[in-house]
């Protein structure tokens, strides 16, 4: 039994990785980890893209061997806003747009009607190709057509048949024409896509047939003839509605003239009877009831004078009278009674009463006084005469204008039956003018109308066909191969052979696992050290001082320098970058290290480093030459290496084994730390011979990608072989999920193992 392989104190509690029984260590299988779901994606994207370009071009060939179909469209908008060029209403009302309305226009885009006429302006040579008669029918149309066939003989059968004698009988009661007819309008209503551009007034008309010059055609006829028979069908209202007009107006023009004629003979007979025409007695009456008003005034005004004139004489008699009184005569009178007075008023300042001045004075005062009352009572006399005049003139009129009221009287009595005739005539003639004026509207809008919509888009010819689409169904098979190739892939995942975590390998193998270090992002070994040496405390970096740390615990002998090979069981596992890793923190510990190179097919390092020794690998071995002649120091990095100039991989399969065993005792008599570089065990054999030969043997699993088969056969190889203290370096870890693990930011630029 090989104790290497049993299980260890790591997986002594352990039983076989399915998820049923106890372990020591976590399972985690279970988890998902986005991170490694997506970085073993991003590794099969190769294989992804080769899926996704044959799904493309098999889409491509089978899009490519459909008849290309080539769709025009044209655009109506319905239009909210009207002309009004009149200011009478319109026969025909304009649409109240609304939802409702909306769909029922796209209804009528699509009707059998319109579609009717619009294959009716073509010439029928146009459609010949466009006929479903004329046409091959397509494999697929004839299975369906033989398998209804088959099911209406088994009907027909069974039922009793009648239905095949029922389809000929339709055909020749339509005839060929209409058959036809109804066979284009199938087509187009096939061919035909309505549809009203979200919630706006626009509806869009597309038709895809194999012509693109035709569908042009049919998209925009099909327009042209939506609003031609809007416009005809509004003329054809109105011209209904202009007829119905003119014969309502010619008998309404009789109604009037025979109510106009009743009228004028009623007034003739009235005239005869009466003598005098309701108009001139109507003048009459307002004139005398001007003049009576005029006499009424004139009366009261004399009455006026007249009275205030008698209520001063008999008050303050004529004297005080006379100052009322603006005639000529009074006024002088008055003017030399003044004079007098002022006189005599003179005198008496000077004069007695007795003196005969005084005496000749009173006597004029008198004289005047007594002509002037005598003036005044003619004035009042002529004042009562004119008063008296006046209500005689008052009552001549009045008596005149009551003479003229009777017979005023009687003629409103007998012009009754006159203003209900006159009435039916005024309703008669409203009517007439009103139906008159309708009418000349209706003939004027005639000429105005316009449809309810127009047209914002016309279709053109299009310049590259709309169906099938080859770009899109390329790009569809393109991502339907993507999503097969990332199924195919996650199924990889799934049932992938590599290791997650440390914990499995050590379940799987029985193997303890010293470090799990990172994947990084150079290109070169060179670059890898270069990077180490600018960041010397980066993640990579420690996580080898761990793996530099447990190799060093693991050292049984305090004399001598300590042997470690580092193999892999495939290639790419980065053995040589760890390598030279390990050797450049040795250098940093001012530790000697050599690092002997025995990848002999494909190692780099001698063209990486520049190896400039005097001999090589191959000299030492083969020839005998001094060992000290083949180590080259690097001179960047302070480490050995012992590498061959061209490839030589028959060397060790040639090297005698005790040659190759003193070589490594030299070493590790010279060297702290011996690092042998080898080729993966699966692949080259090389390996095993050298497997004795170190004091510690570093296996080296690649995470997620390493078959777990390929590492448990190279571990019992290697123990088979001889080797002692076999362990395990996980390589190329995911950082983001080691961060996880570790729990640490990542501060550094990550290296690459």
């Amino acid at each position: 039994m090989r104790p290497a392989l049993q299980l260890s104190r790591y997986t002594s509690y352990s039983t076989p990785d399915d998820g049923t029984g106890p372990s020591a260590v976590p399972h985690d299988d279970d988890r998902i980890e986005l991170g490694l779901v997506f970085h073993s994606i991003w590794r099969q994207k190769w294989m992804i893209l080769a899926v996704a370009l044959v799904f493309a071009v098999i889409a491509y060939l089978m899009v490519s061997q459909i008849t290309p179909r080539y769709t025009a469209r044209a655009s109506v908008m319905l239009d909210p806003r009207s002309v009004q060029v009149l200011s009478s209403e319109d026969v025909v009302s304009d649409l109240q747009l609304s939802h409702p309305l909306l769909d029922t226009e796209v209804a009528v885009l699509r009707s059998n009607l319109l579609l009717e006429q619009v294959i009716q302006s073509f010439e029928p040579s146009r459609l010949e190709a466009f006929d479903p008669a004329n046409r091959p029918v397509p494999t697929t149309t004839r299975i369906k057509m033989s398998i209804r066939s088959a099911l209406g003989s088994v009907r027909d059968a069974i039922l009793g048949g009648g239905n095949e004698a029922g389809g000929n009988r339709t055909s020749q009661l339509l005839g060929e024409e209409e058959m036809r007819m109804r066979r284009l309008i199938g087509a187009l209503r096939q061919s035909l896509t309505v549809w009203r551009e979200g919630q706006s007034y626009l509806i869009s008309v597309s038709v895809e047939t194999e012509d693109p010059e035709l569908s042009t055609l049919f998209a925009n006829g099909i327009v042209r003839t939506y609003l031609a028979s809007q416009v005809s069908e509004r003329v054809g209202a109105i011209e209904g509605a202009t007829r119905f007009l003119a014969e309502r107006v010619e008998e309404m023009r009789s109604d009037v003239e025979a109510a106009e004629s009743a009228i004028e003979e009623f007034r003739t007979n009235q005239l005869a009877r009466v003598g005098v025409s309701p108009a001139t007695i109507e003048q009459q009456l307002q004139e005398l009831s001007t003049q009576l008003a005029l006499a009424r005034a004139d009366l009261a005004q004399a009455q006026a004078r007249y009275d205030q004139i008698q209520s001063v004489i008999d008050a303050d008699g004529f004297a005080a009278a006379a100052e009322l009184l603006s005639s000529p005569f009074v006024l002088s009178l008055r003017q030399q009674l003044s004079e007098i007075s002022r006189e005599n008023a003179d005198l008496a300042t000077r004069l007695s009463p007795d003196h005969p001045e005084r005496q000749t004075l009173r006597a004029e005062i008198e004289a005047l006084n007594e002509e002037l009352s005598q003036e005044v009572r003619q004035i009042v006399a002529t004042m009562r005469n004119e008063v008296e005049v006046a209500r005689i003139r008052e009552q001549s009129i009045q008596d005149s204008l009551s003479a003229i009221e009777n017979r005023a009287a009687d003629l409103s009595r007998a012009n009754v039956a006159l203003r209900q005739l006159e009435r039916e005539a005024d309703a008669a003639r409203e009517n007439y003018l009103s139906m008159l004026n309708r009418l000349n509207e209706t003939r004027s809008t005639e000429q105005v109308q316009r449809a309810d919509a127009r047209m914002v888009e016309r279709a053109v010819i299009p310049g590259a066909p709309s169906a099938p689409r080859t770009a899109l169904f390329t790009v569809f098979g393109g991502v339907l191969g993507f999503s097969v190739g990332l199924v195919i892939s996650l199924i990889l995942l799934m049932t992938g052979a590599g290791f997650k975590r440390a914990g499995q390998v050590e379940q799987t193998i029985g193997l303890p696992v010293l470090a799990s270090l990172l994947k990084g992002n150079w290109r070169s070994p060179r670059a890898m050290l270069r990077q180490l040496r600018e960041t010397p405390y980066q993640n990579f970096a420690e996580r080898l001082r761990q793996l530099r740390t447990a190799l060093m615990l693991r050292k049984t002998r305090s004399d001598g320098g300590q042997c470690v090979l580092l193999a892999s069981s495939v290639a790419g596992e980065g053995k040589t970058s760890t390598t030279l890793a390990l050797a450049y923190l040795e250098a940093l510990s001012k530790r000697s290290c050599v690092v002997l190179d025995f990848d002999l097919r494909r190692s780099p390092l001698a063209r990486e480093f520049g190896y400039e020794a005097k001999t090589d690998l191959a000299g030492v071995l083969l020839e005998g030459k001094p060992l000290e002649d083949a180590v080259y120091t690097v001179p960047e990095f302070g480490f050995d290496l012992i590498t061959v100039k061209k490839s030589a991989p028959e060397l060790v399969d040639v090297a005698n084994s005790d040659a190759l065993a003193k070589l490594v005792e030299s070493l590790k008599a010279k060297y702290d730390l011996v690092l042998i570089d080898t080729a993966p065990i699966l692949l080259v054999s090389d390996t095993l011979r050298l497997a004795r030969l170190a004091d510690y043997a570093l296996l080296l699993v690649r995470q997620n990608a390493t078959n777990r088969r390929a590492v448990a056969e190279a571990a019992r190889m290697l123990e088979d072989l001889g080797a002692t203290s076999i362990s395990v370096a996980l390589t190329m870890c995911d950082p983001r999920n080691e961060k996880a693990t570790y729990g640490y930011e990542s501060q550094y630029a990550y290296g690459s193992p």
